[in-house]
């Protein structure tokens, strides 16, 4: 496998966007994998790539299945949710992750919030970039649920976990008879402080029970949640 052909025609290609695309994420459907991408334009896009990625006459992606509008501020991030086909979590430039499902992306199942400390009316201006985490791997974990979203925060220094699956976010999964009040407010479950030379979180990656964080500064930290 190499990449001297790259230059070649693309497999497939979406003209959708408006303005530059911060993000974009496979799902992990072996039959079916969609791909989602955040723009600056505002929107969360899930597109189909066997369909035709160029603009249909009024304007809309022939391609894209699904679209969240005004989710957030300036979108930066879409991740799906390892080993679903269906969940995917969405963050930009604001104070709220929200976790979807494909099944009925009318409005999020969970909003996160907590991550980036109160500011008044103080714009963001840094990307975080969630990452899921799973204690599946933890053979000493003493948590009863397994999925956790984790996120640095504007201004924070710390990494916020939050708790994924607490009841009621499940039970209404691709329910489309849900109501607005439906939707979960969860604050955060834990959070653990940076050492006090290193500045805010921009980005995660999760590996079984380790986490590389990228901090302000240049620096990369190499961490492991206790549990």
């Amino acid at each position: 496998t190499t990449l001297d052909r790259l230059n070649d025609a693309p497999l497939w290609r979406s003209d959708f966007h408006r303005a530059k695309v911060g993000s974009v994420s496979f799902s992990s459907s072996a039959h079916n994998p969609l791909i989602a991408s955040a723009s600056d334009d505002g929107v969360v896009a899930i597109h189909d790539a066997r369909l035709d990625g160029t603009r249909g006459s009024n304007g809309d992606g022939r391609s894209v299945v699904a679209k969240l509008e005004n989710a957030h501020s300036k979108p930066h991030s879409v991740v799906w949710k390892p080993e679903s086909d269906s969940s995917f979590m969405t963050a930009g430039l604001d104070e709220t992750i929200k976790l979807w499902d494909l099944r009925n992306a009318s409005r999020p199942i969970a909003s996160y919030h907590g991550h980036v400390p109160s500011n008044g009316s103080k714009r963001l201006k840094q990307i975080h970039r969630p990452a899921f985490f799973s204690t599946s791997s933890l053979k000493s974990s003493s948590l009863s649920l397994e999925s956790f979203i984790l996120s640095g925060g504007q201004g924070s220094r710390a990494i916020s976990m939050f708790q994924i699956g607490a009841g009621k976010d499940v039970a209404v999964a691709g329910d489309s008879n849900r109501n607005d009040s439906d939707e979960i407010l969860q604050s955060v479950l834990s959070r653990g402080k940076l050492p006090p030379d290193v500045g805010d979180i921009g980005s995660l990656t999760v590996s079984g029970r380790n986490v590389a964080v990228a901090v302000q500064g240049g620096e990369v930290l190499l961490l492991s949640p206790q549990t």
